[in-house]
C-alpha cells in the first residue's frame, strides 16, 4: 500500500506525510530529514524497509509539501507537530526513529519526551548537540560562515541553537536500544576534525544502555544515499531484533478516576514554583495537561483565567481538569481548542520530565 495526503493538525497548517508499506508485527519505522531538507531524502531507502513494516515520511513544516507554521521551528515544536500527525492517521505507538542529521536532534528529543512511545532510535550522521562549542571552532573560517549562512530555509541559526539545548536539557539515560552510524568520510575534515567527528557521535551512546556504533567508512554525510545499502541492512537487521518487544500501545495502566490521586502525591515545588502543601495544584495546569494527555490521549484545552489560560483536557468530549482545586471560585469552562505547544510555554521540561518521572514512579510501586 502506498498512501499520500495531506494532514491538517489540530494547529491548522498543512503537512505532507507519506505512508508505505503495511502494517506488521514489527513497529512503524518514521524518518525526520536532516536541516532544510524533506522526505525526498530518503528515496535510497526506504522502499526496503516497506517491504518489511510501514514506513511514515513527512515534510516539516515550510519543506517539501508542507505548509509553513507560525510556532517557532526548533525541534520541541517540529517533535508536537509530527505526534500531531501520528495521532491524525491513528499510527500508534511503539515506533522506531529515524533521524538523519538535524532530523537526529528532532529523534533524539521525541525519544527523550516520549520514550514509553519509542522501540528504537537510527542515527545517520546525527547533529551533536554540543557541535556549536566543541565541532564548529575546529573547522575553517570559511567553514564557519558557510555554515552559519545556511539557516535561511526552515528558522535561523538561534532556533538551531535553541533546539540543541532543548535537546541537552531533554537528555537522559533510557533503556531505548540505539544505533549510531556516523560517516567517516566527511567533505572539508581534518583528519583530526574526522576523528572528532567520530568520537562525538559515538558519545550519543552514553545516553542508552542499549546501544550500537558504526562508521560508513567509504561515506559523507548523506549516508543514505553513498551507501544505501549499508543502511538498509543495519535498519532492517534492527527492527528484526526487535521481534520481542510489546508491540501494542505501551501506555501505564492509568486511568481518569485513580490519575487524580498519583497526580496530588506527583506535584512539587519541583513541577510548579506556585505549589505549596495548602495549594498543591497551584500553577501545575499546563505541565499537568501534558503528563495527562501522555496516559489518557485526547485533546489539550483551555479557558482564560483572570491571571491567564488555564489548561486541562478532553478525553472523548468528557473535560478532565485535575487541577480545578487551585481556584477559590469555579471555573467557567469555554473548552478553546490548544496543544502540546502551548501547553509548554506554561511550563518547562525539567518541571515535565520531573511530573511524569512522579507519576510513574508512584504507578510502578504500587
Amino acid at each position: 500500500m502506498n498512501e499520500e495526503e495531506f494532514i491538517r493538525p489540530v494547529n491548522g497548517f498543512y503537512l505532507d506525510c507519506k505512508i508505505y508499506g503495511e502494517s506488521s508485527e514489527f513497529p512503524t519505522v518514521i524518518m525526520d530529514a536532516g536541516y532544510g531538507d524533506y522526505s525526498k531524502a530518503w528515496e535510497s531507502i526506504y522502499p526496503e524497509i516497506s517491504k518489511l513494516t510501514q514506513v511514515i515520511l513527512y515534510d516539516r513544516a515550510g519543506l517539501g509539501k508542507s505548509e509553513r507554521s507560525s510556532n517557532p521551528r526548533t525541534s520541541l515544536f517540529m517533535v508536537e507537530e509530527l505526534r500531531e500527525v501520528l495521532k491524525s492517521k491513528k499510527v500508534l505507538p511503539p515506533y522506531i526513529l529515524v533521524g538523519y542529521s538535524y532530523g537526529g536532534v528532532n529523534m533524539r528529543l521525541f525519544n527523550n519526551l516520549y520514550p514509553q512511545e519509542v522501540a528504537g532510535l537510527v542515527l545517520i550522521d546525527s547533529t551533536p548537540e554540543e557541535y556549536p562549542e566543541r565541532f564548529l571552532p575546529t573547522m575553517t573560517e570559511e567553514f564557519k560562515e558557510a555554515y552559519k549562512n545556511q539557516f535561511t530555509r526552515e528558522g535561523n541559526f538561534h532556533e538551531f541553537m535553541d533546539s540543541l539545548q532543548q535537546l541537552q536539557k531533554s537528555n537522559r539515560v533510557s533503556n531505548t536500544p540505539t544505533i549510531v552510524l556516523s560517516a567517516g568520510k566527511k567533505d572539508h575534515y581534518s583528519k583530526e576534525s574526522q576523528a572528532l567527528w567520530n568520537r562525538m557521535q559515538e558519545e550519543v551512546l552514553k545516553f542508552t544502555t542499549n546501544g550500537q556504533f558504526i562508521i560508513a567508512e567509504n561515506s559523507a554525510h548523506y549516508i543514505q544515499n553513498d551507501e544505501p545499502q549499508l543502511v538498509i541492512n543495519i535498519i532492517v537487521r534492527f527492527i528484526e531484533s526487535l521481534t520481542n518487544i510489546n508491540h501494542s500501545n505501551n501506555r501505564i495502566m492509568i486511568n481518569e478516576k485513580n490519575l487524580i490521586d498519583v497526580l496530588f502525591e506527583s506535584w512539587s515545588i519541583t513541577t510548579s514554583s506556585k505549589w505549596s502543601p495548602e495549594n498543591p495544584a497551584k500553577g501545575q495546569c499546563g505541565v499537568t495537561s501534558l503528563v495527562v494527555q501522555d496516559f489518557l490521549g485526547g485533546e489539550i484545552v483551555k479557558t482564560l483565567m483572570p491571571n491567564g489560560w488555564h489548561f486541562y483536557n478532553k478525553v472523548n468530549g468528557i473535560r478532565y481538569d485535575y487541577t480545578s482545586s487551585q481556584f477559590d471560585k469555579g471555573v467557567n469552562y469555554s473548552d478553546t481548542p490548544s496543544n502540546r505547544s502551548e501547553a509548554f510555554q506554561n511550563t518547562n521540561l525539567d518541571q515535565y520530565h520531573t511530573l511524569k518521572k512522579n507519576v510513574l514512579s508512584y504507578e510502578i510501586k504500587r
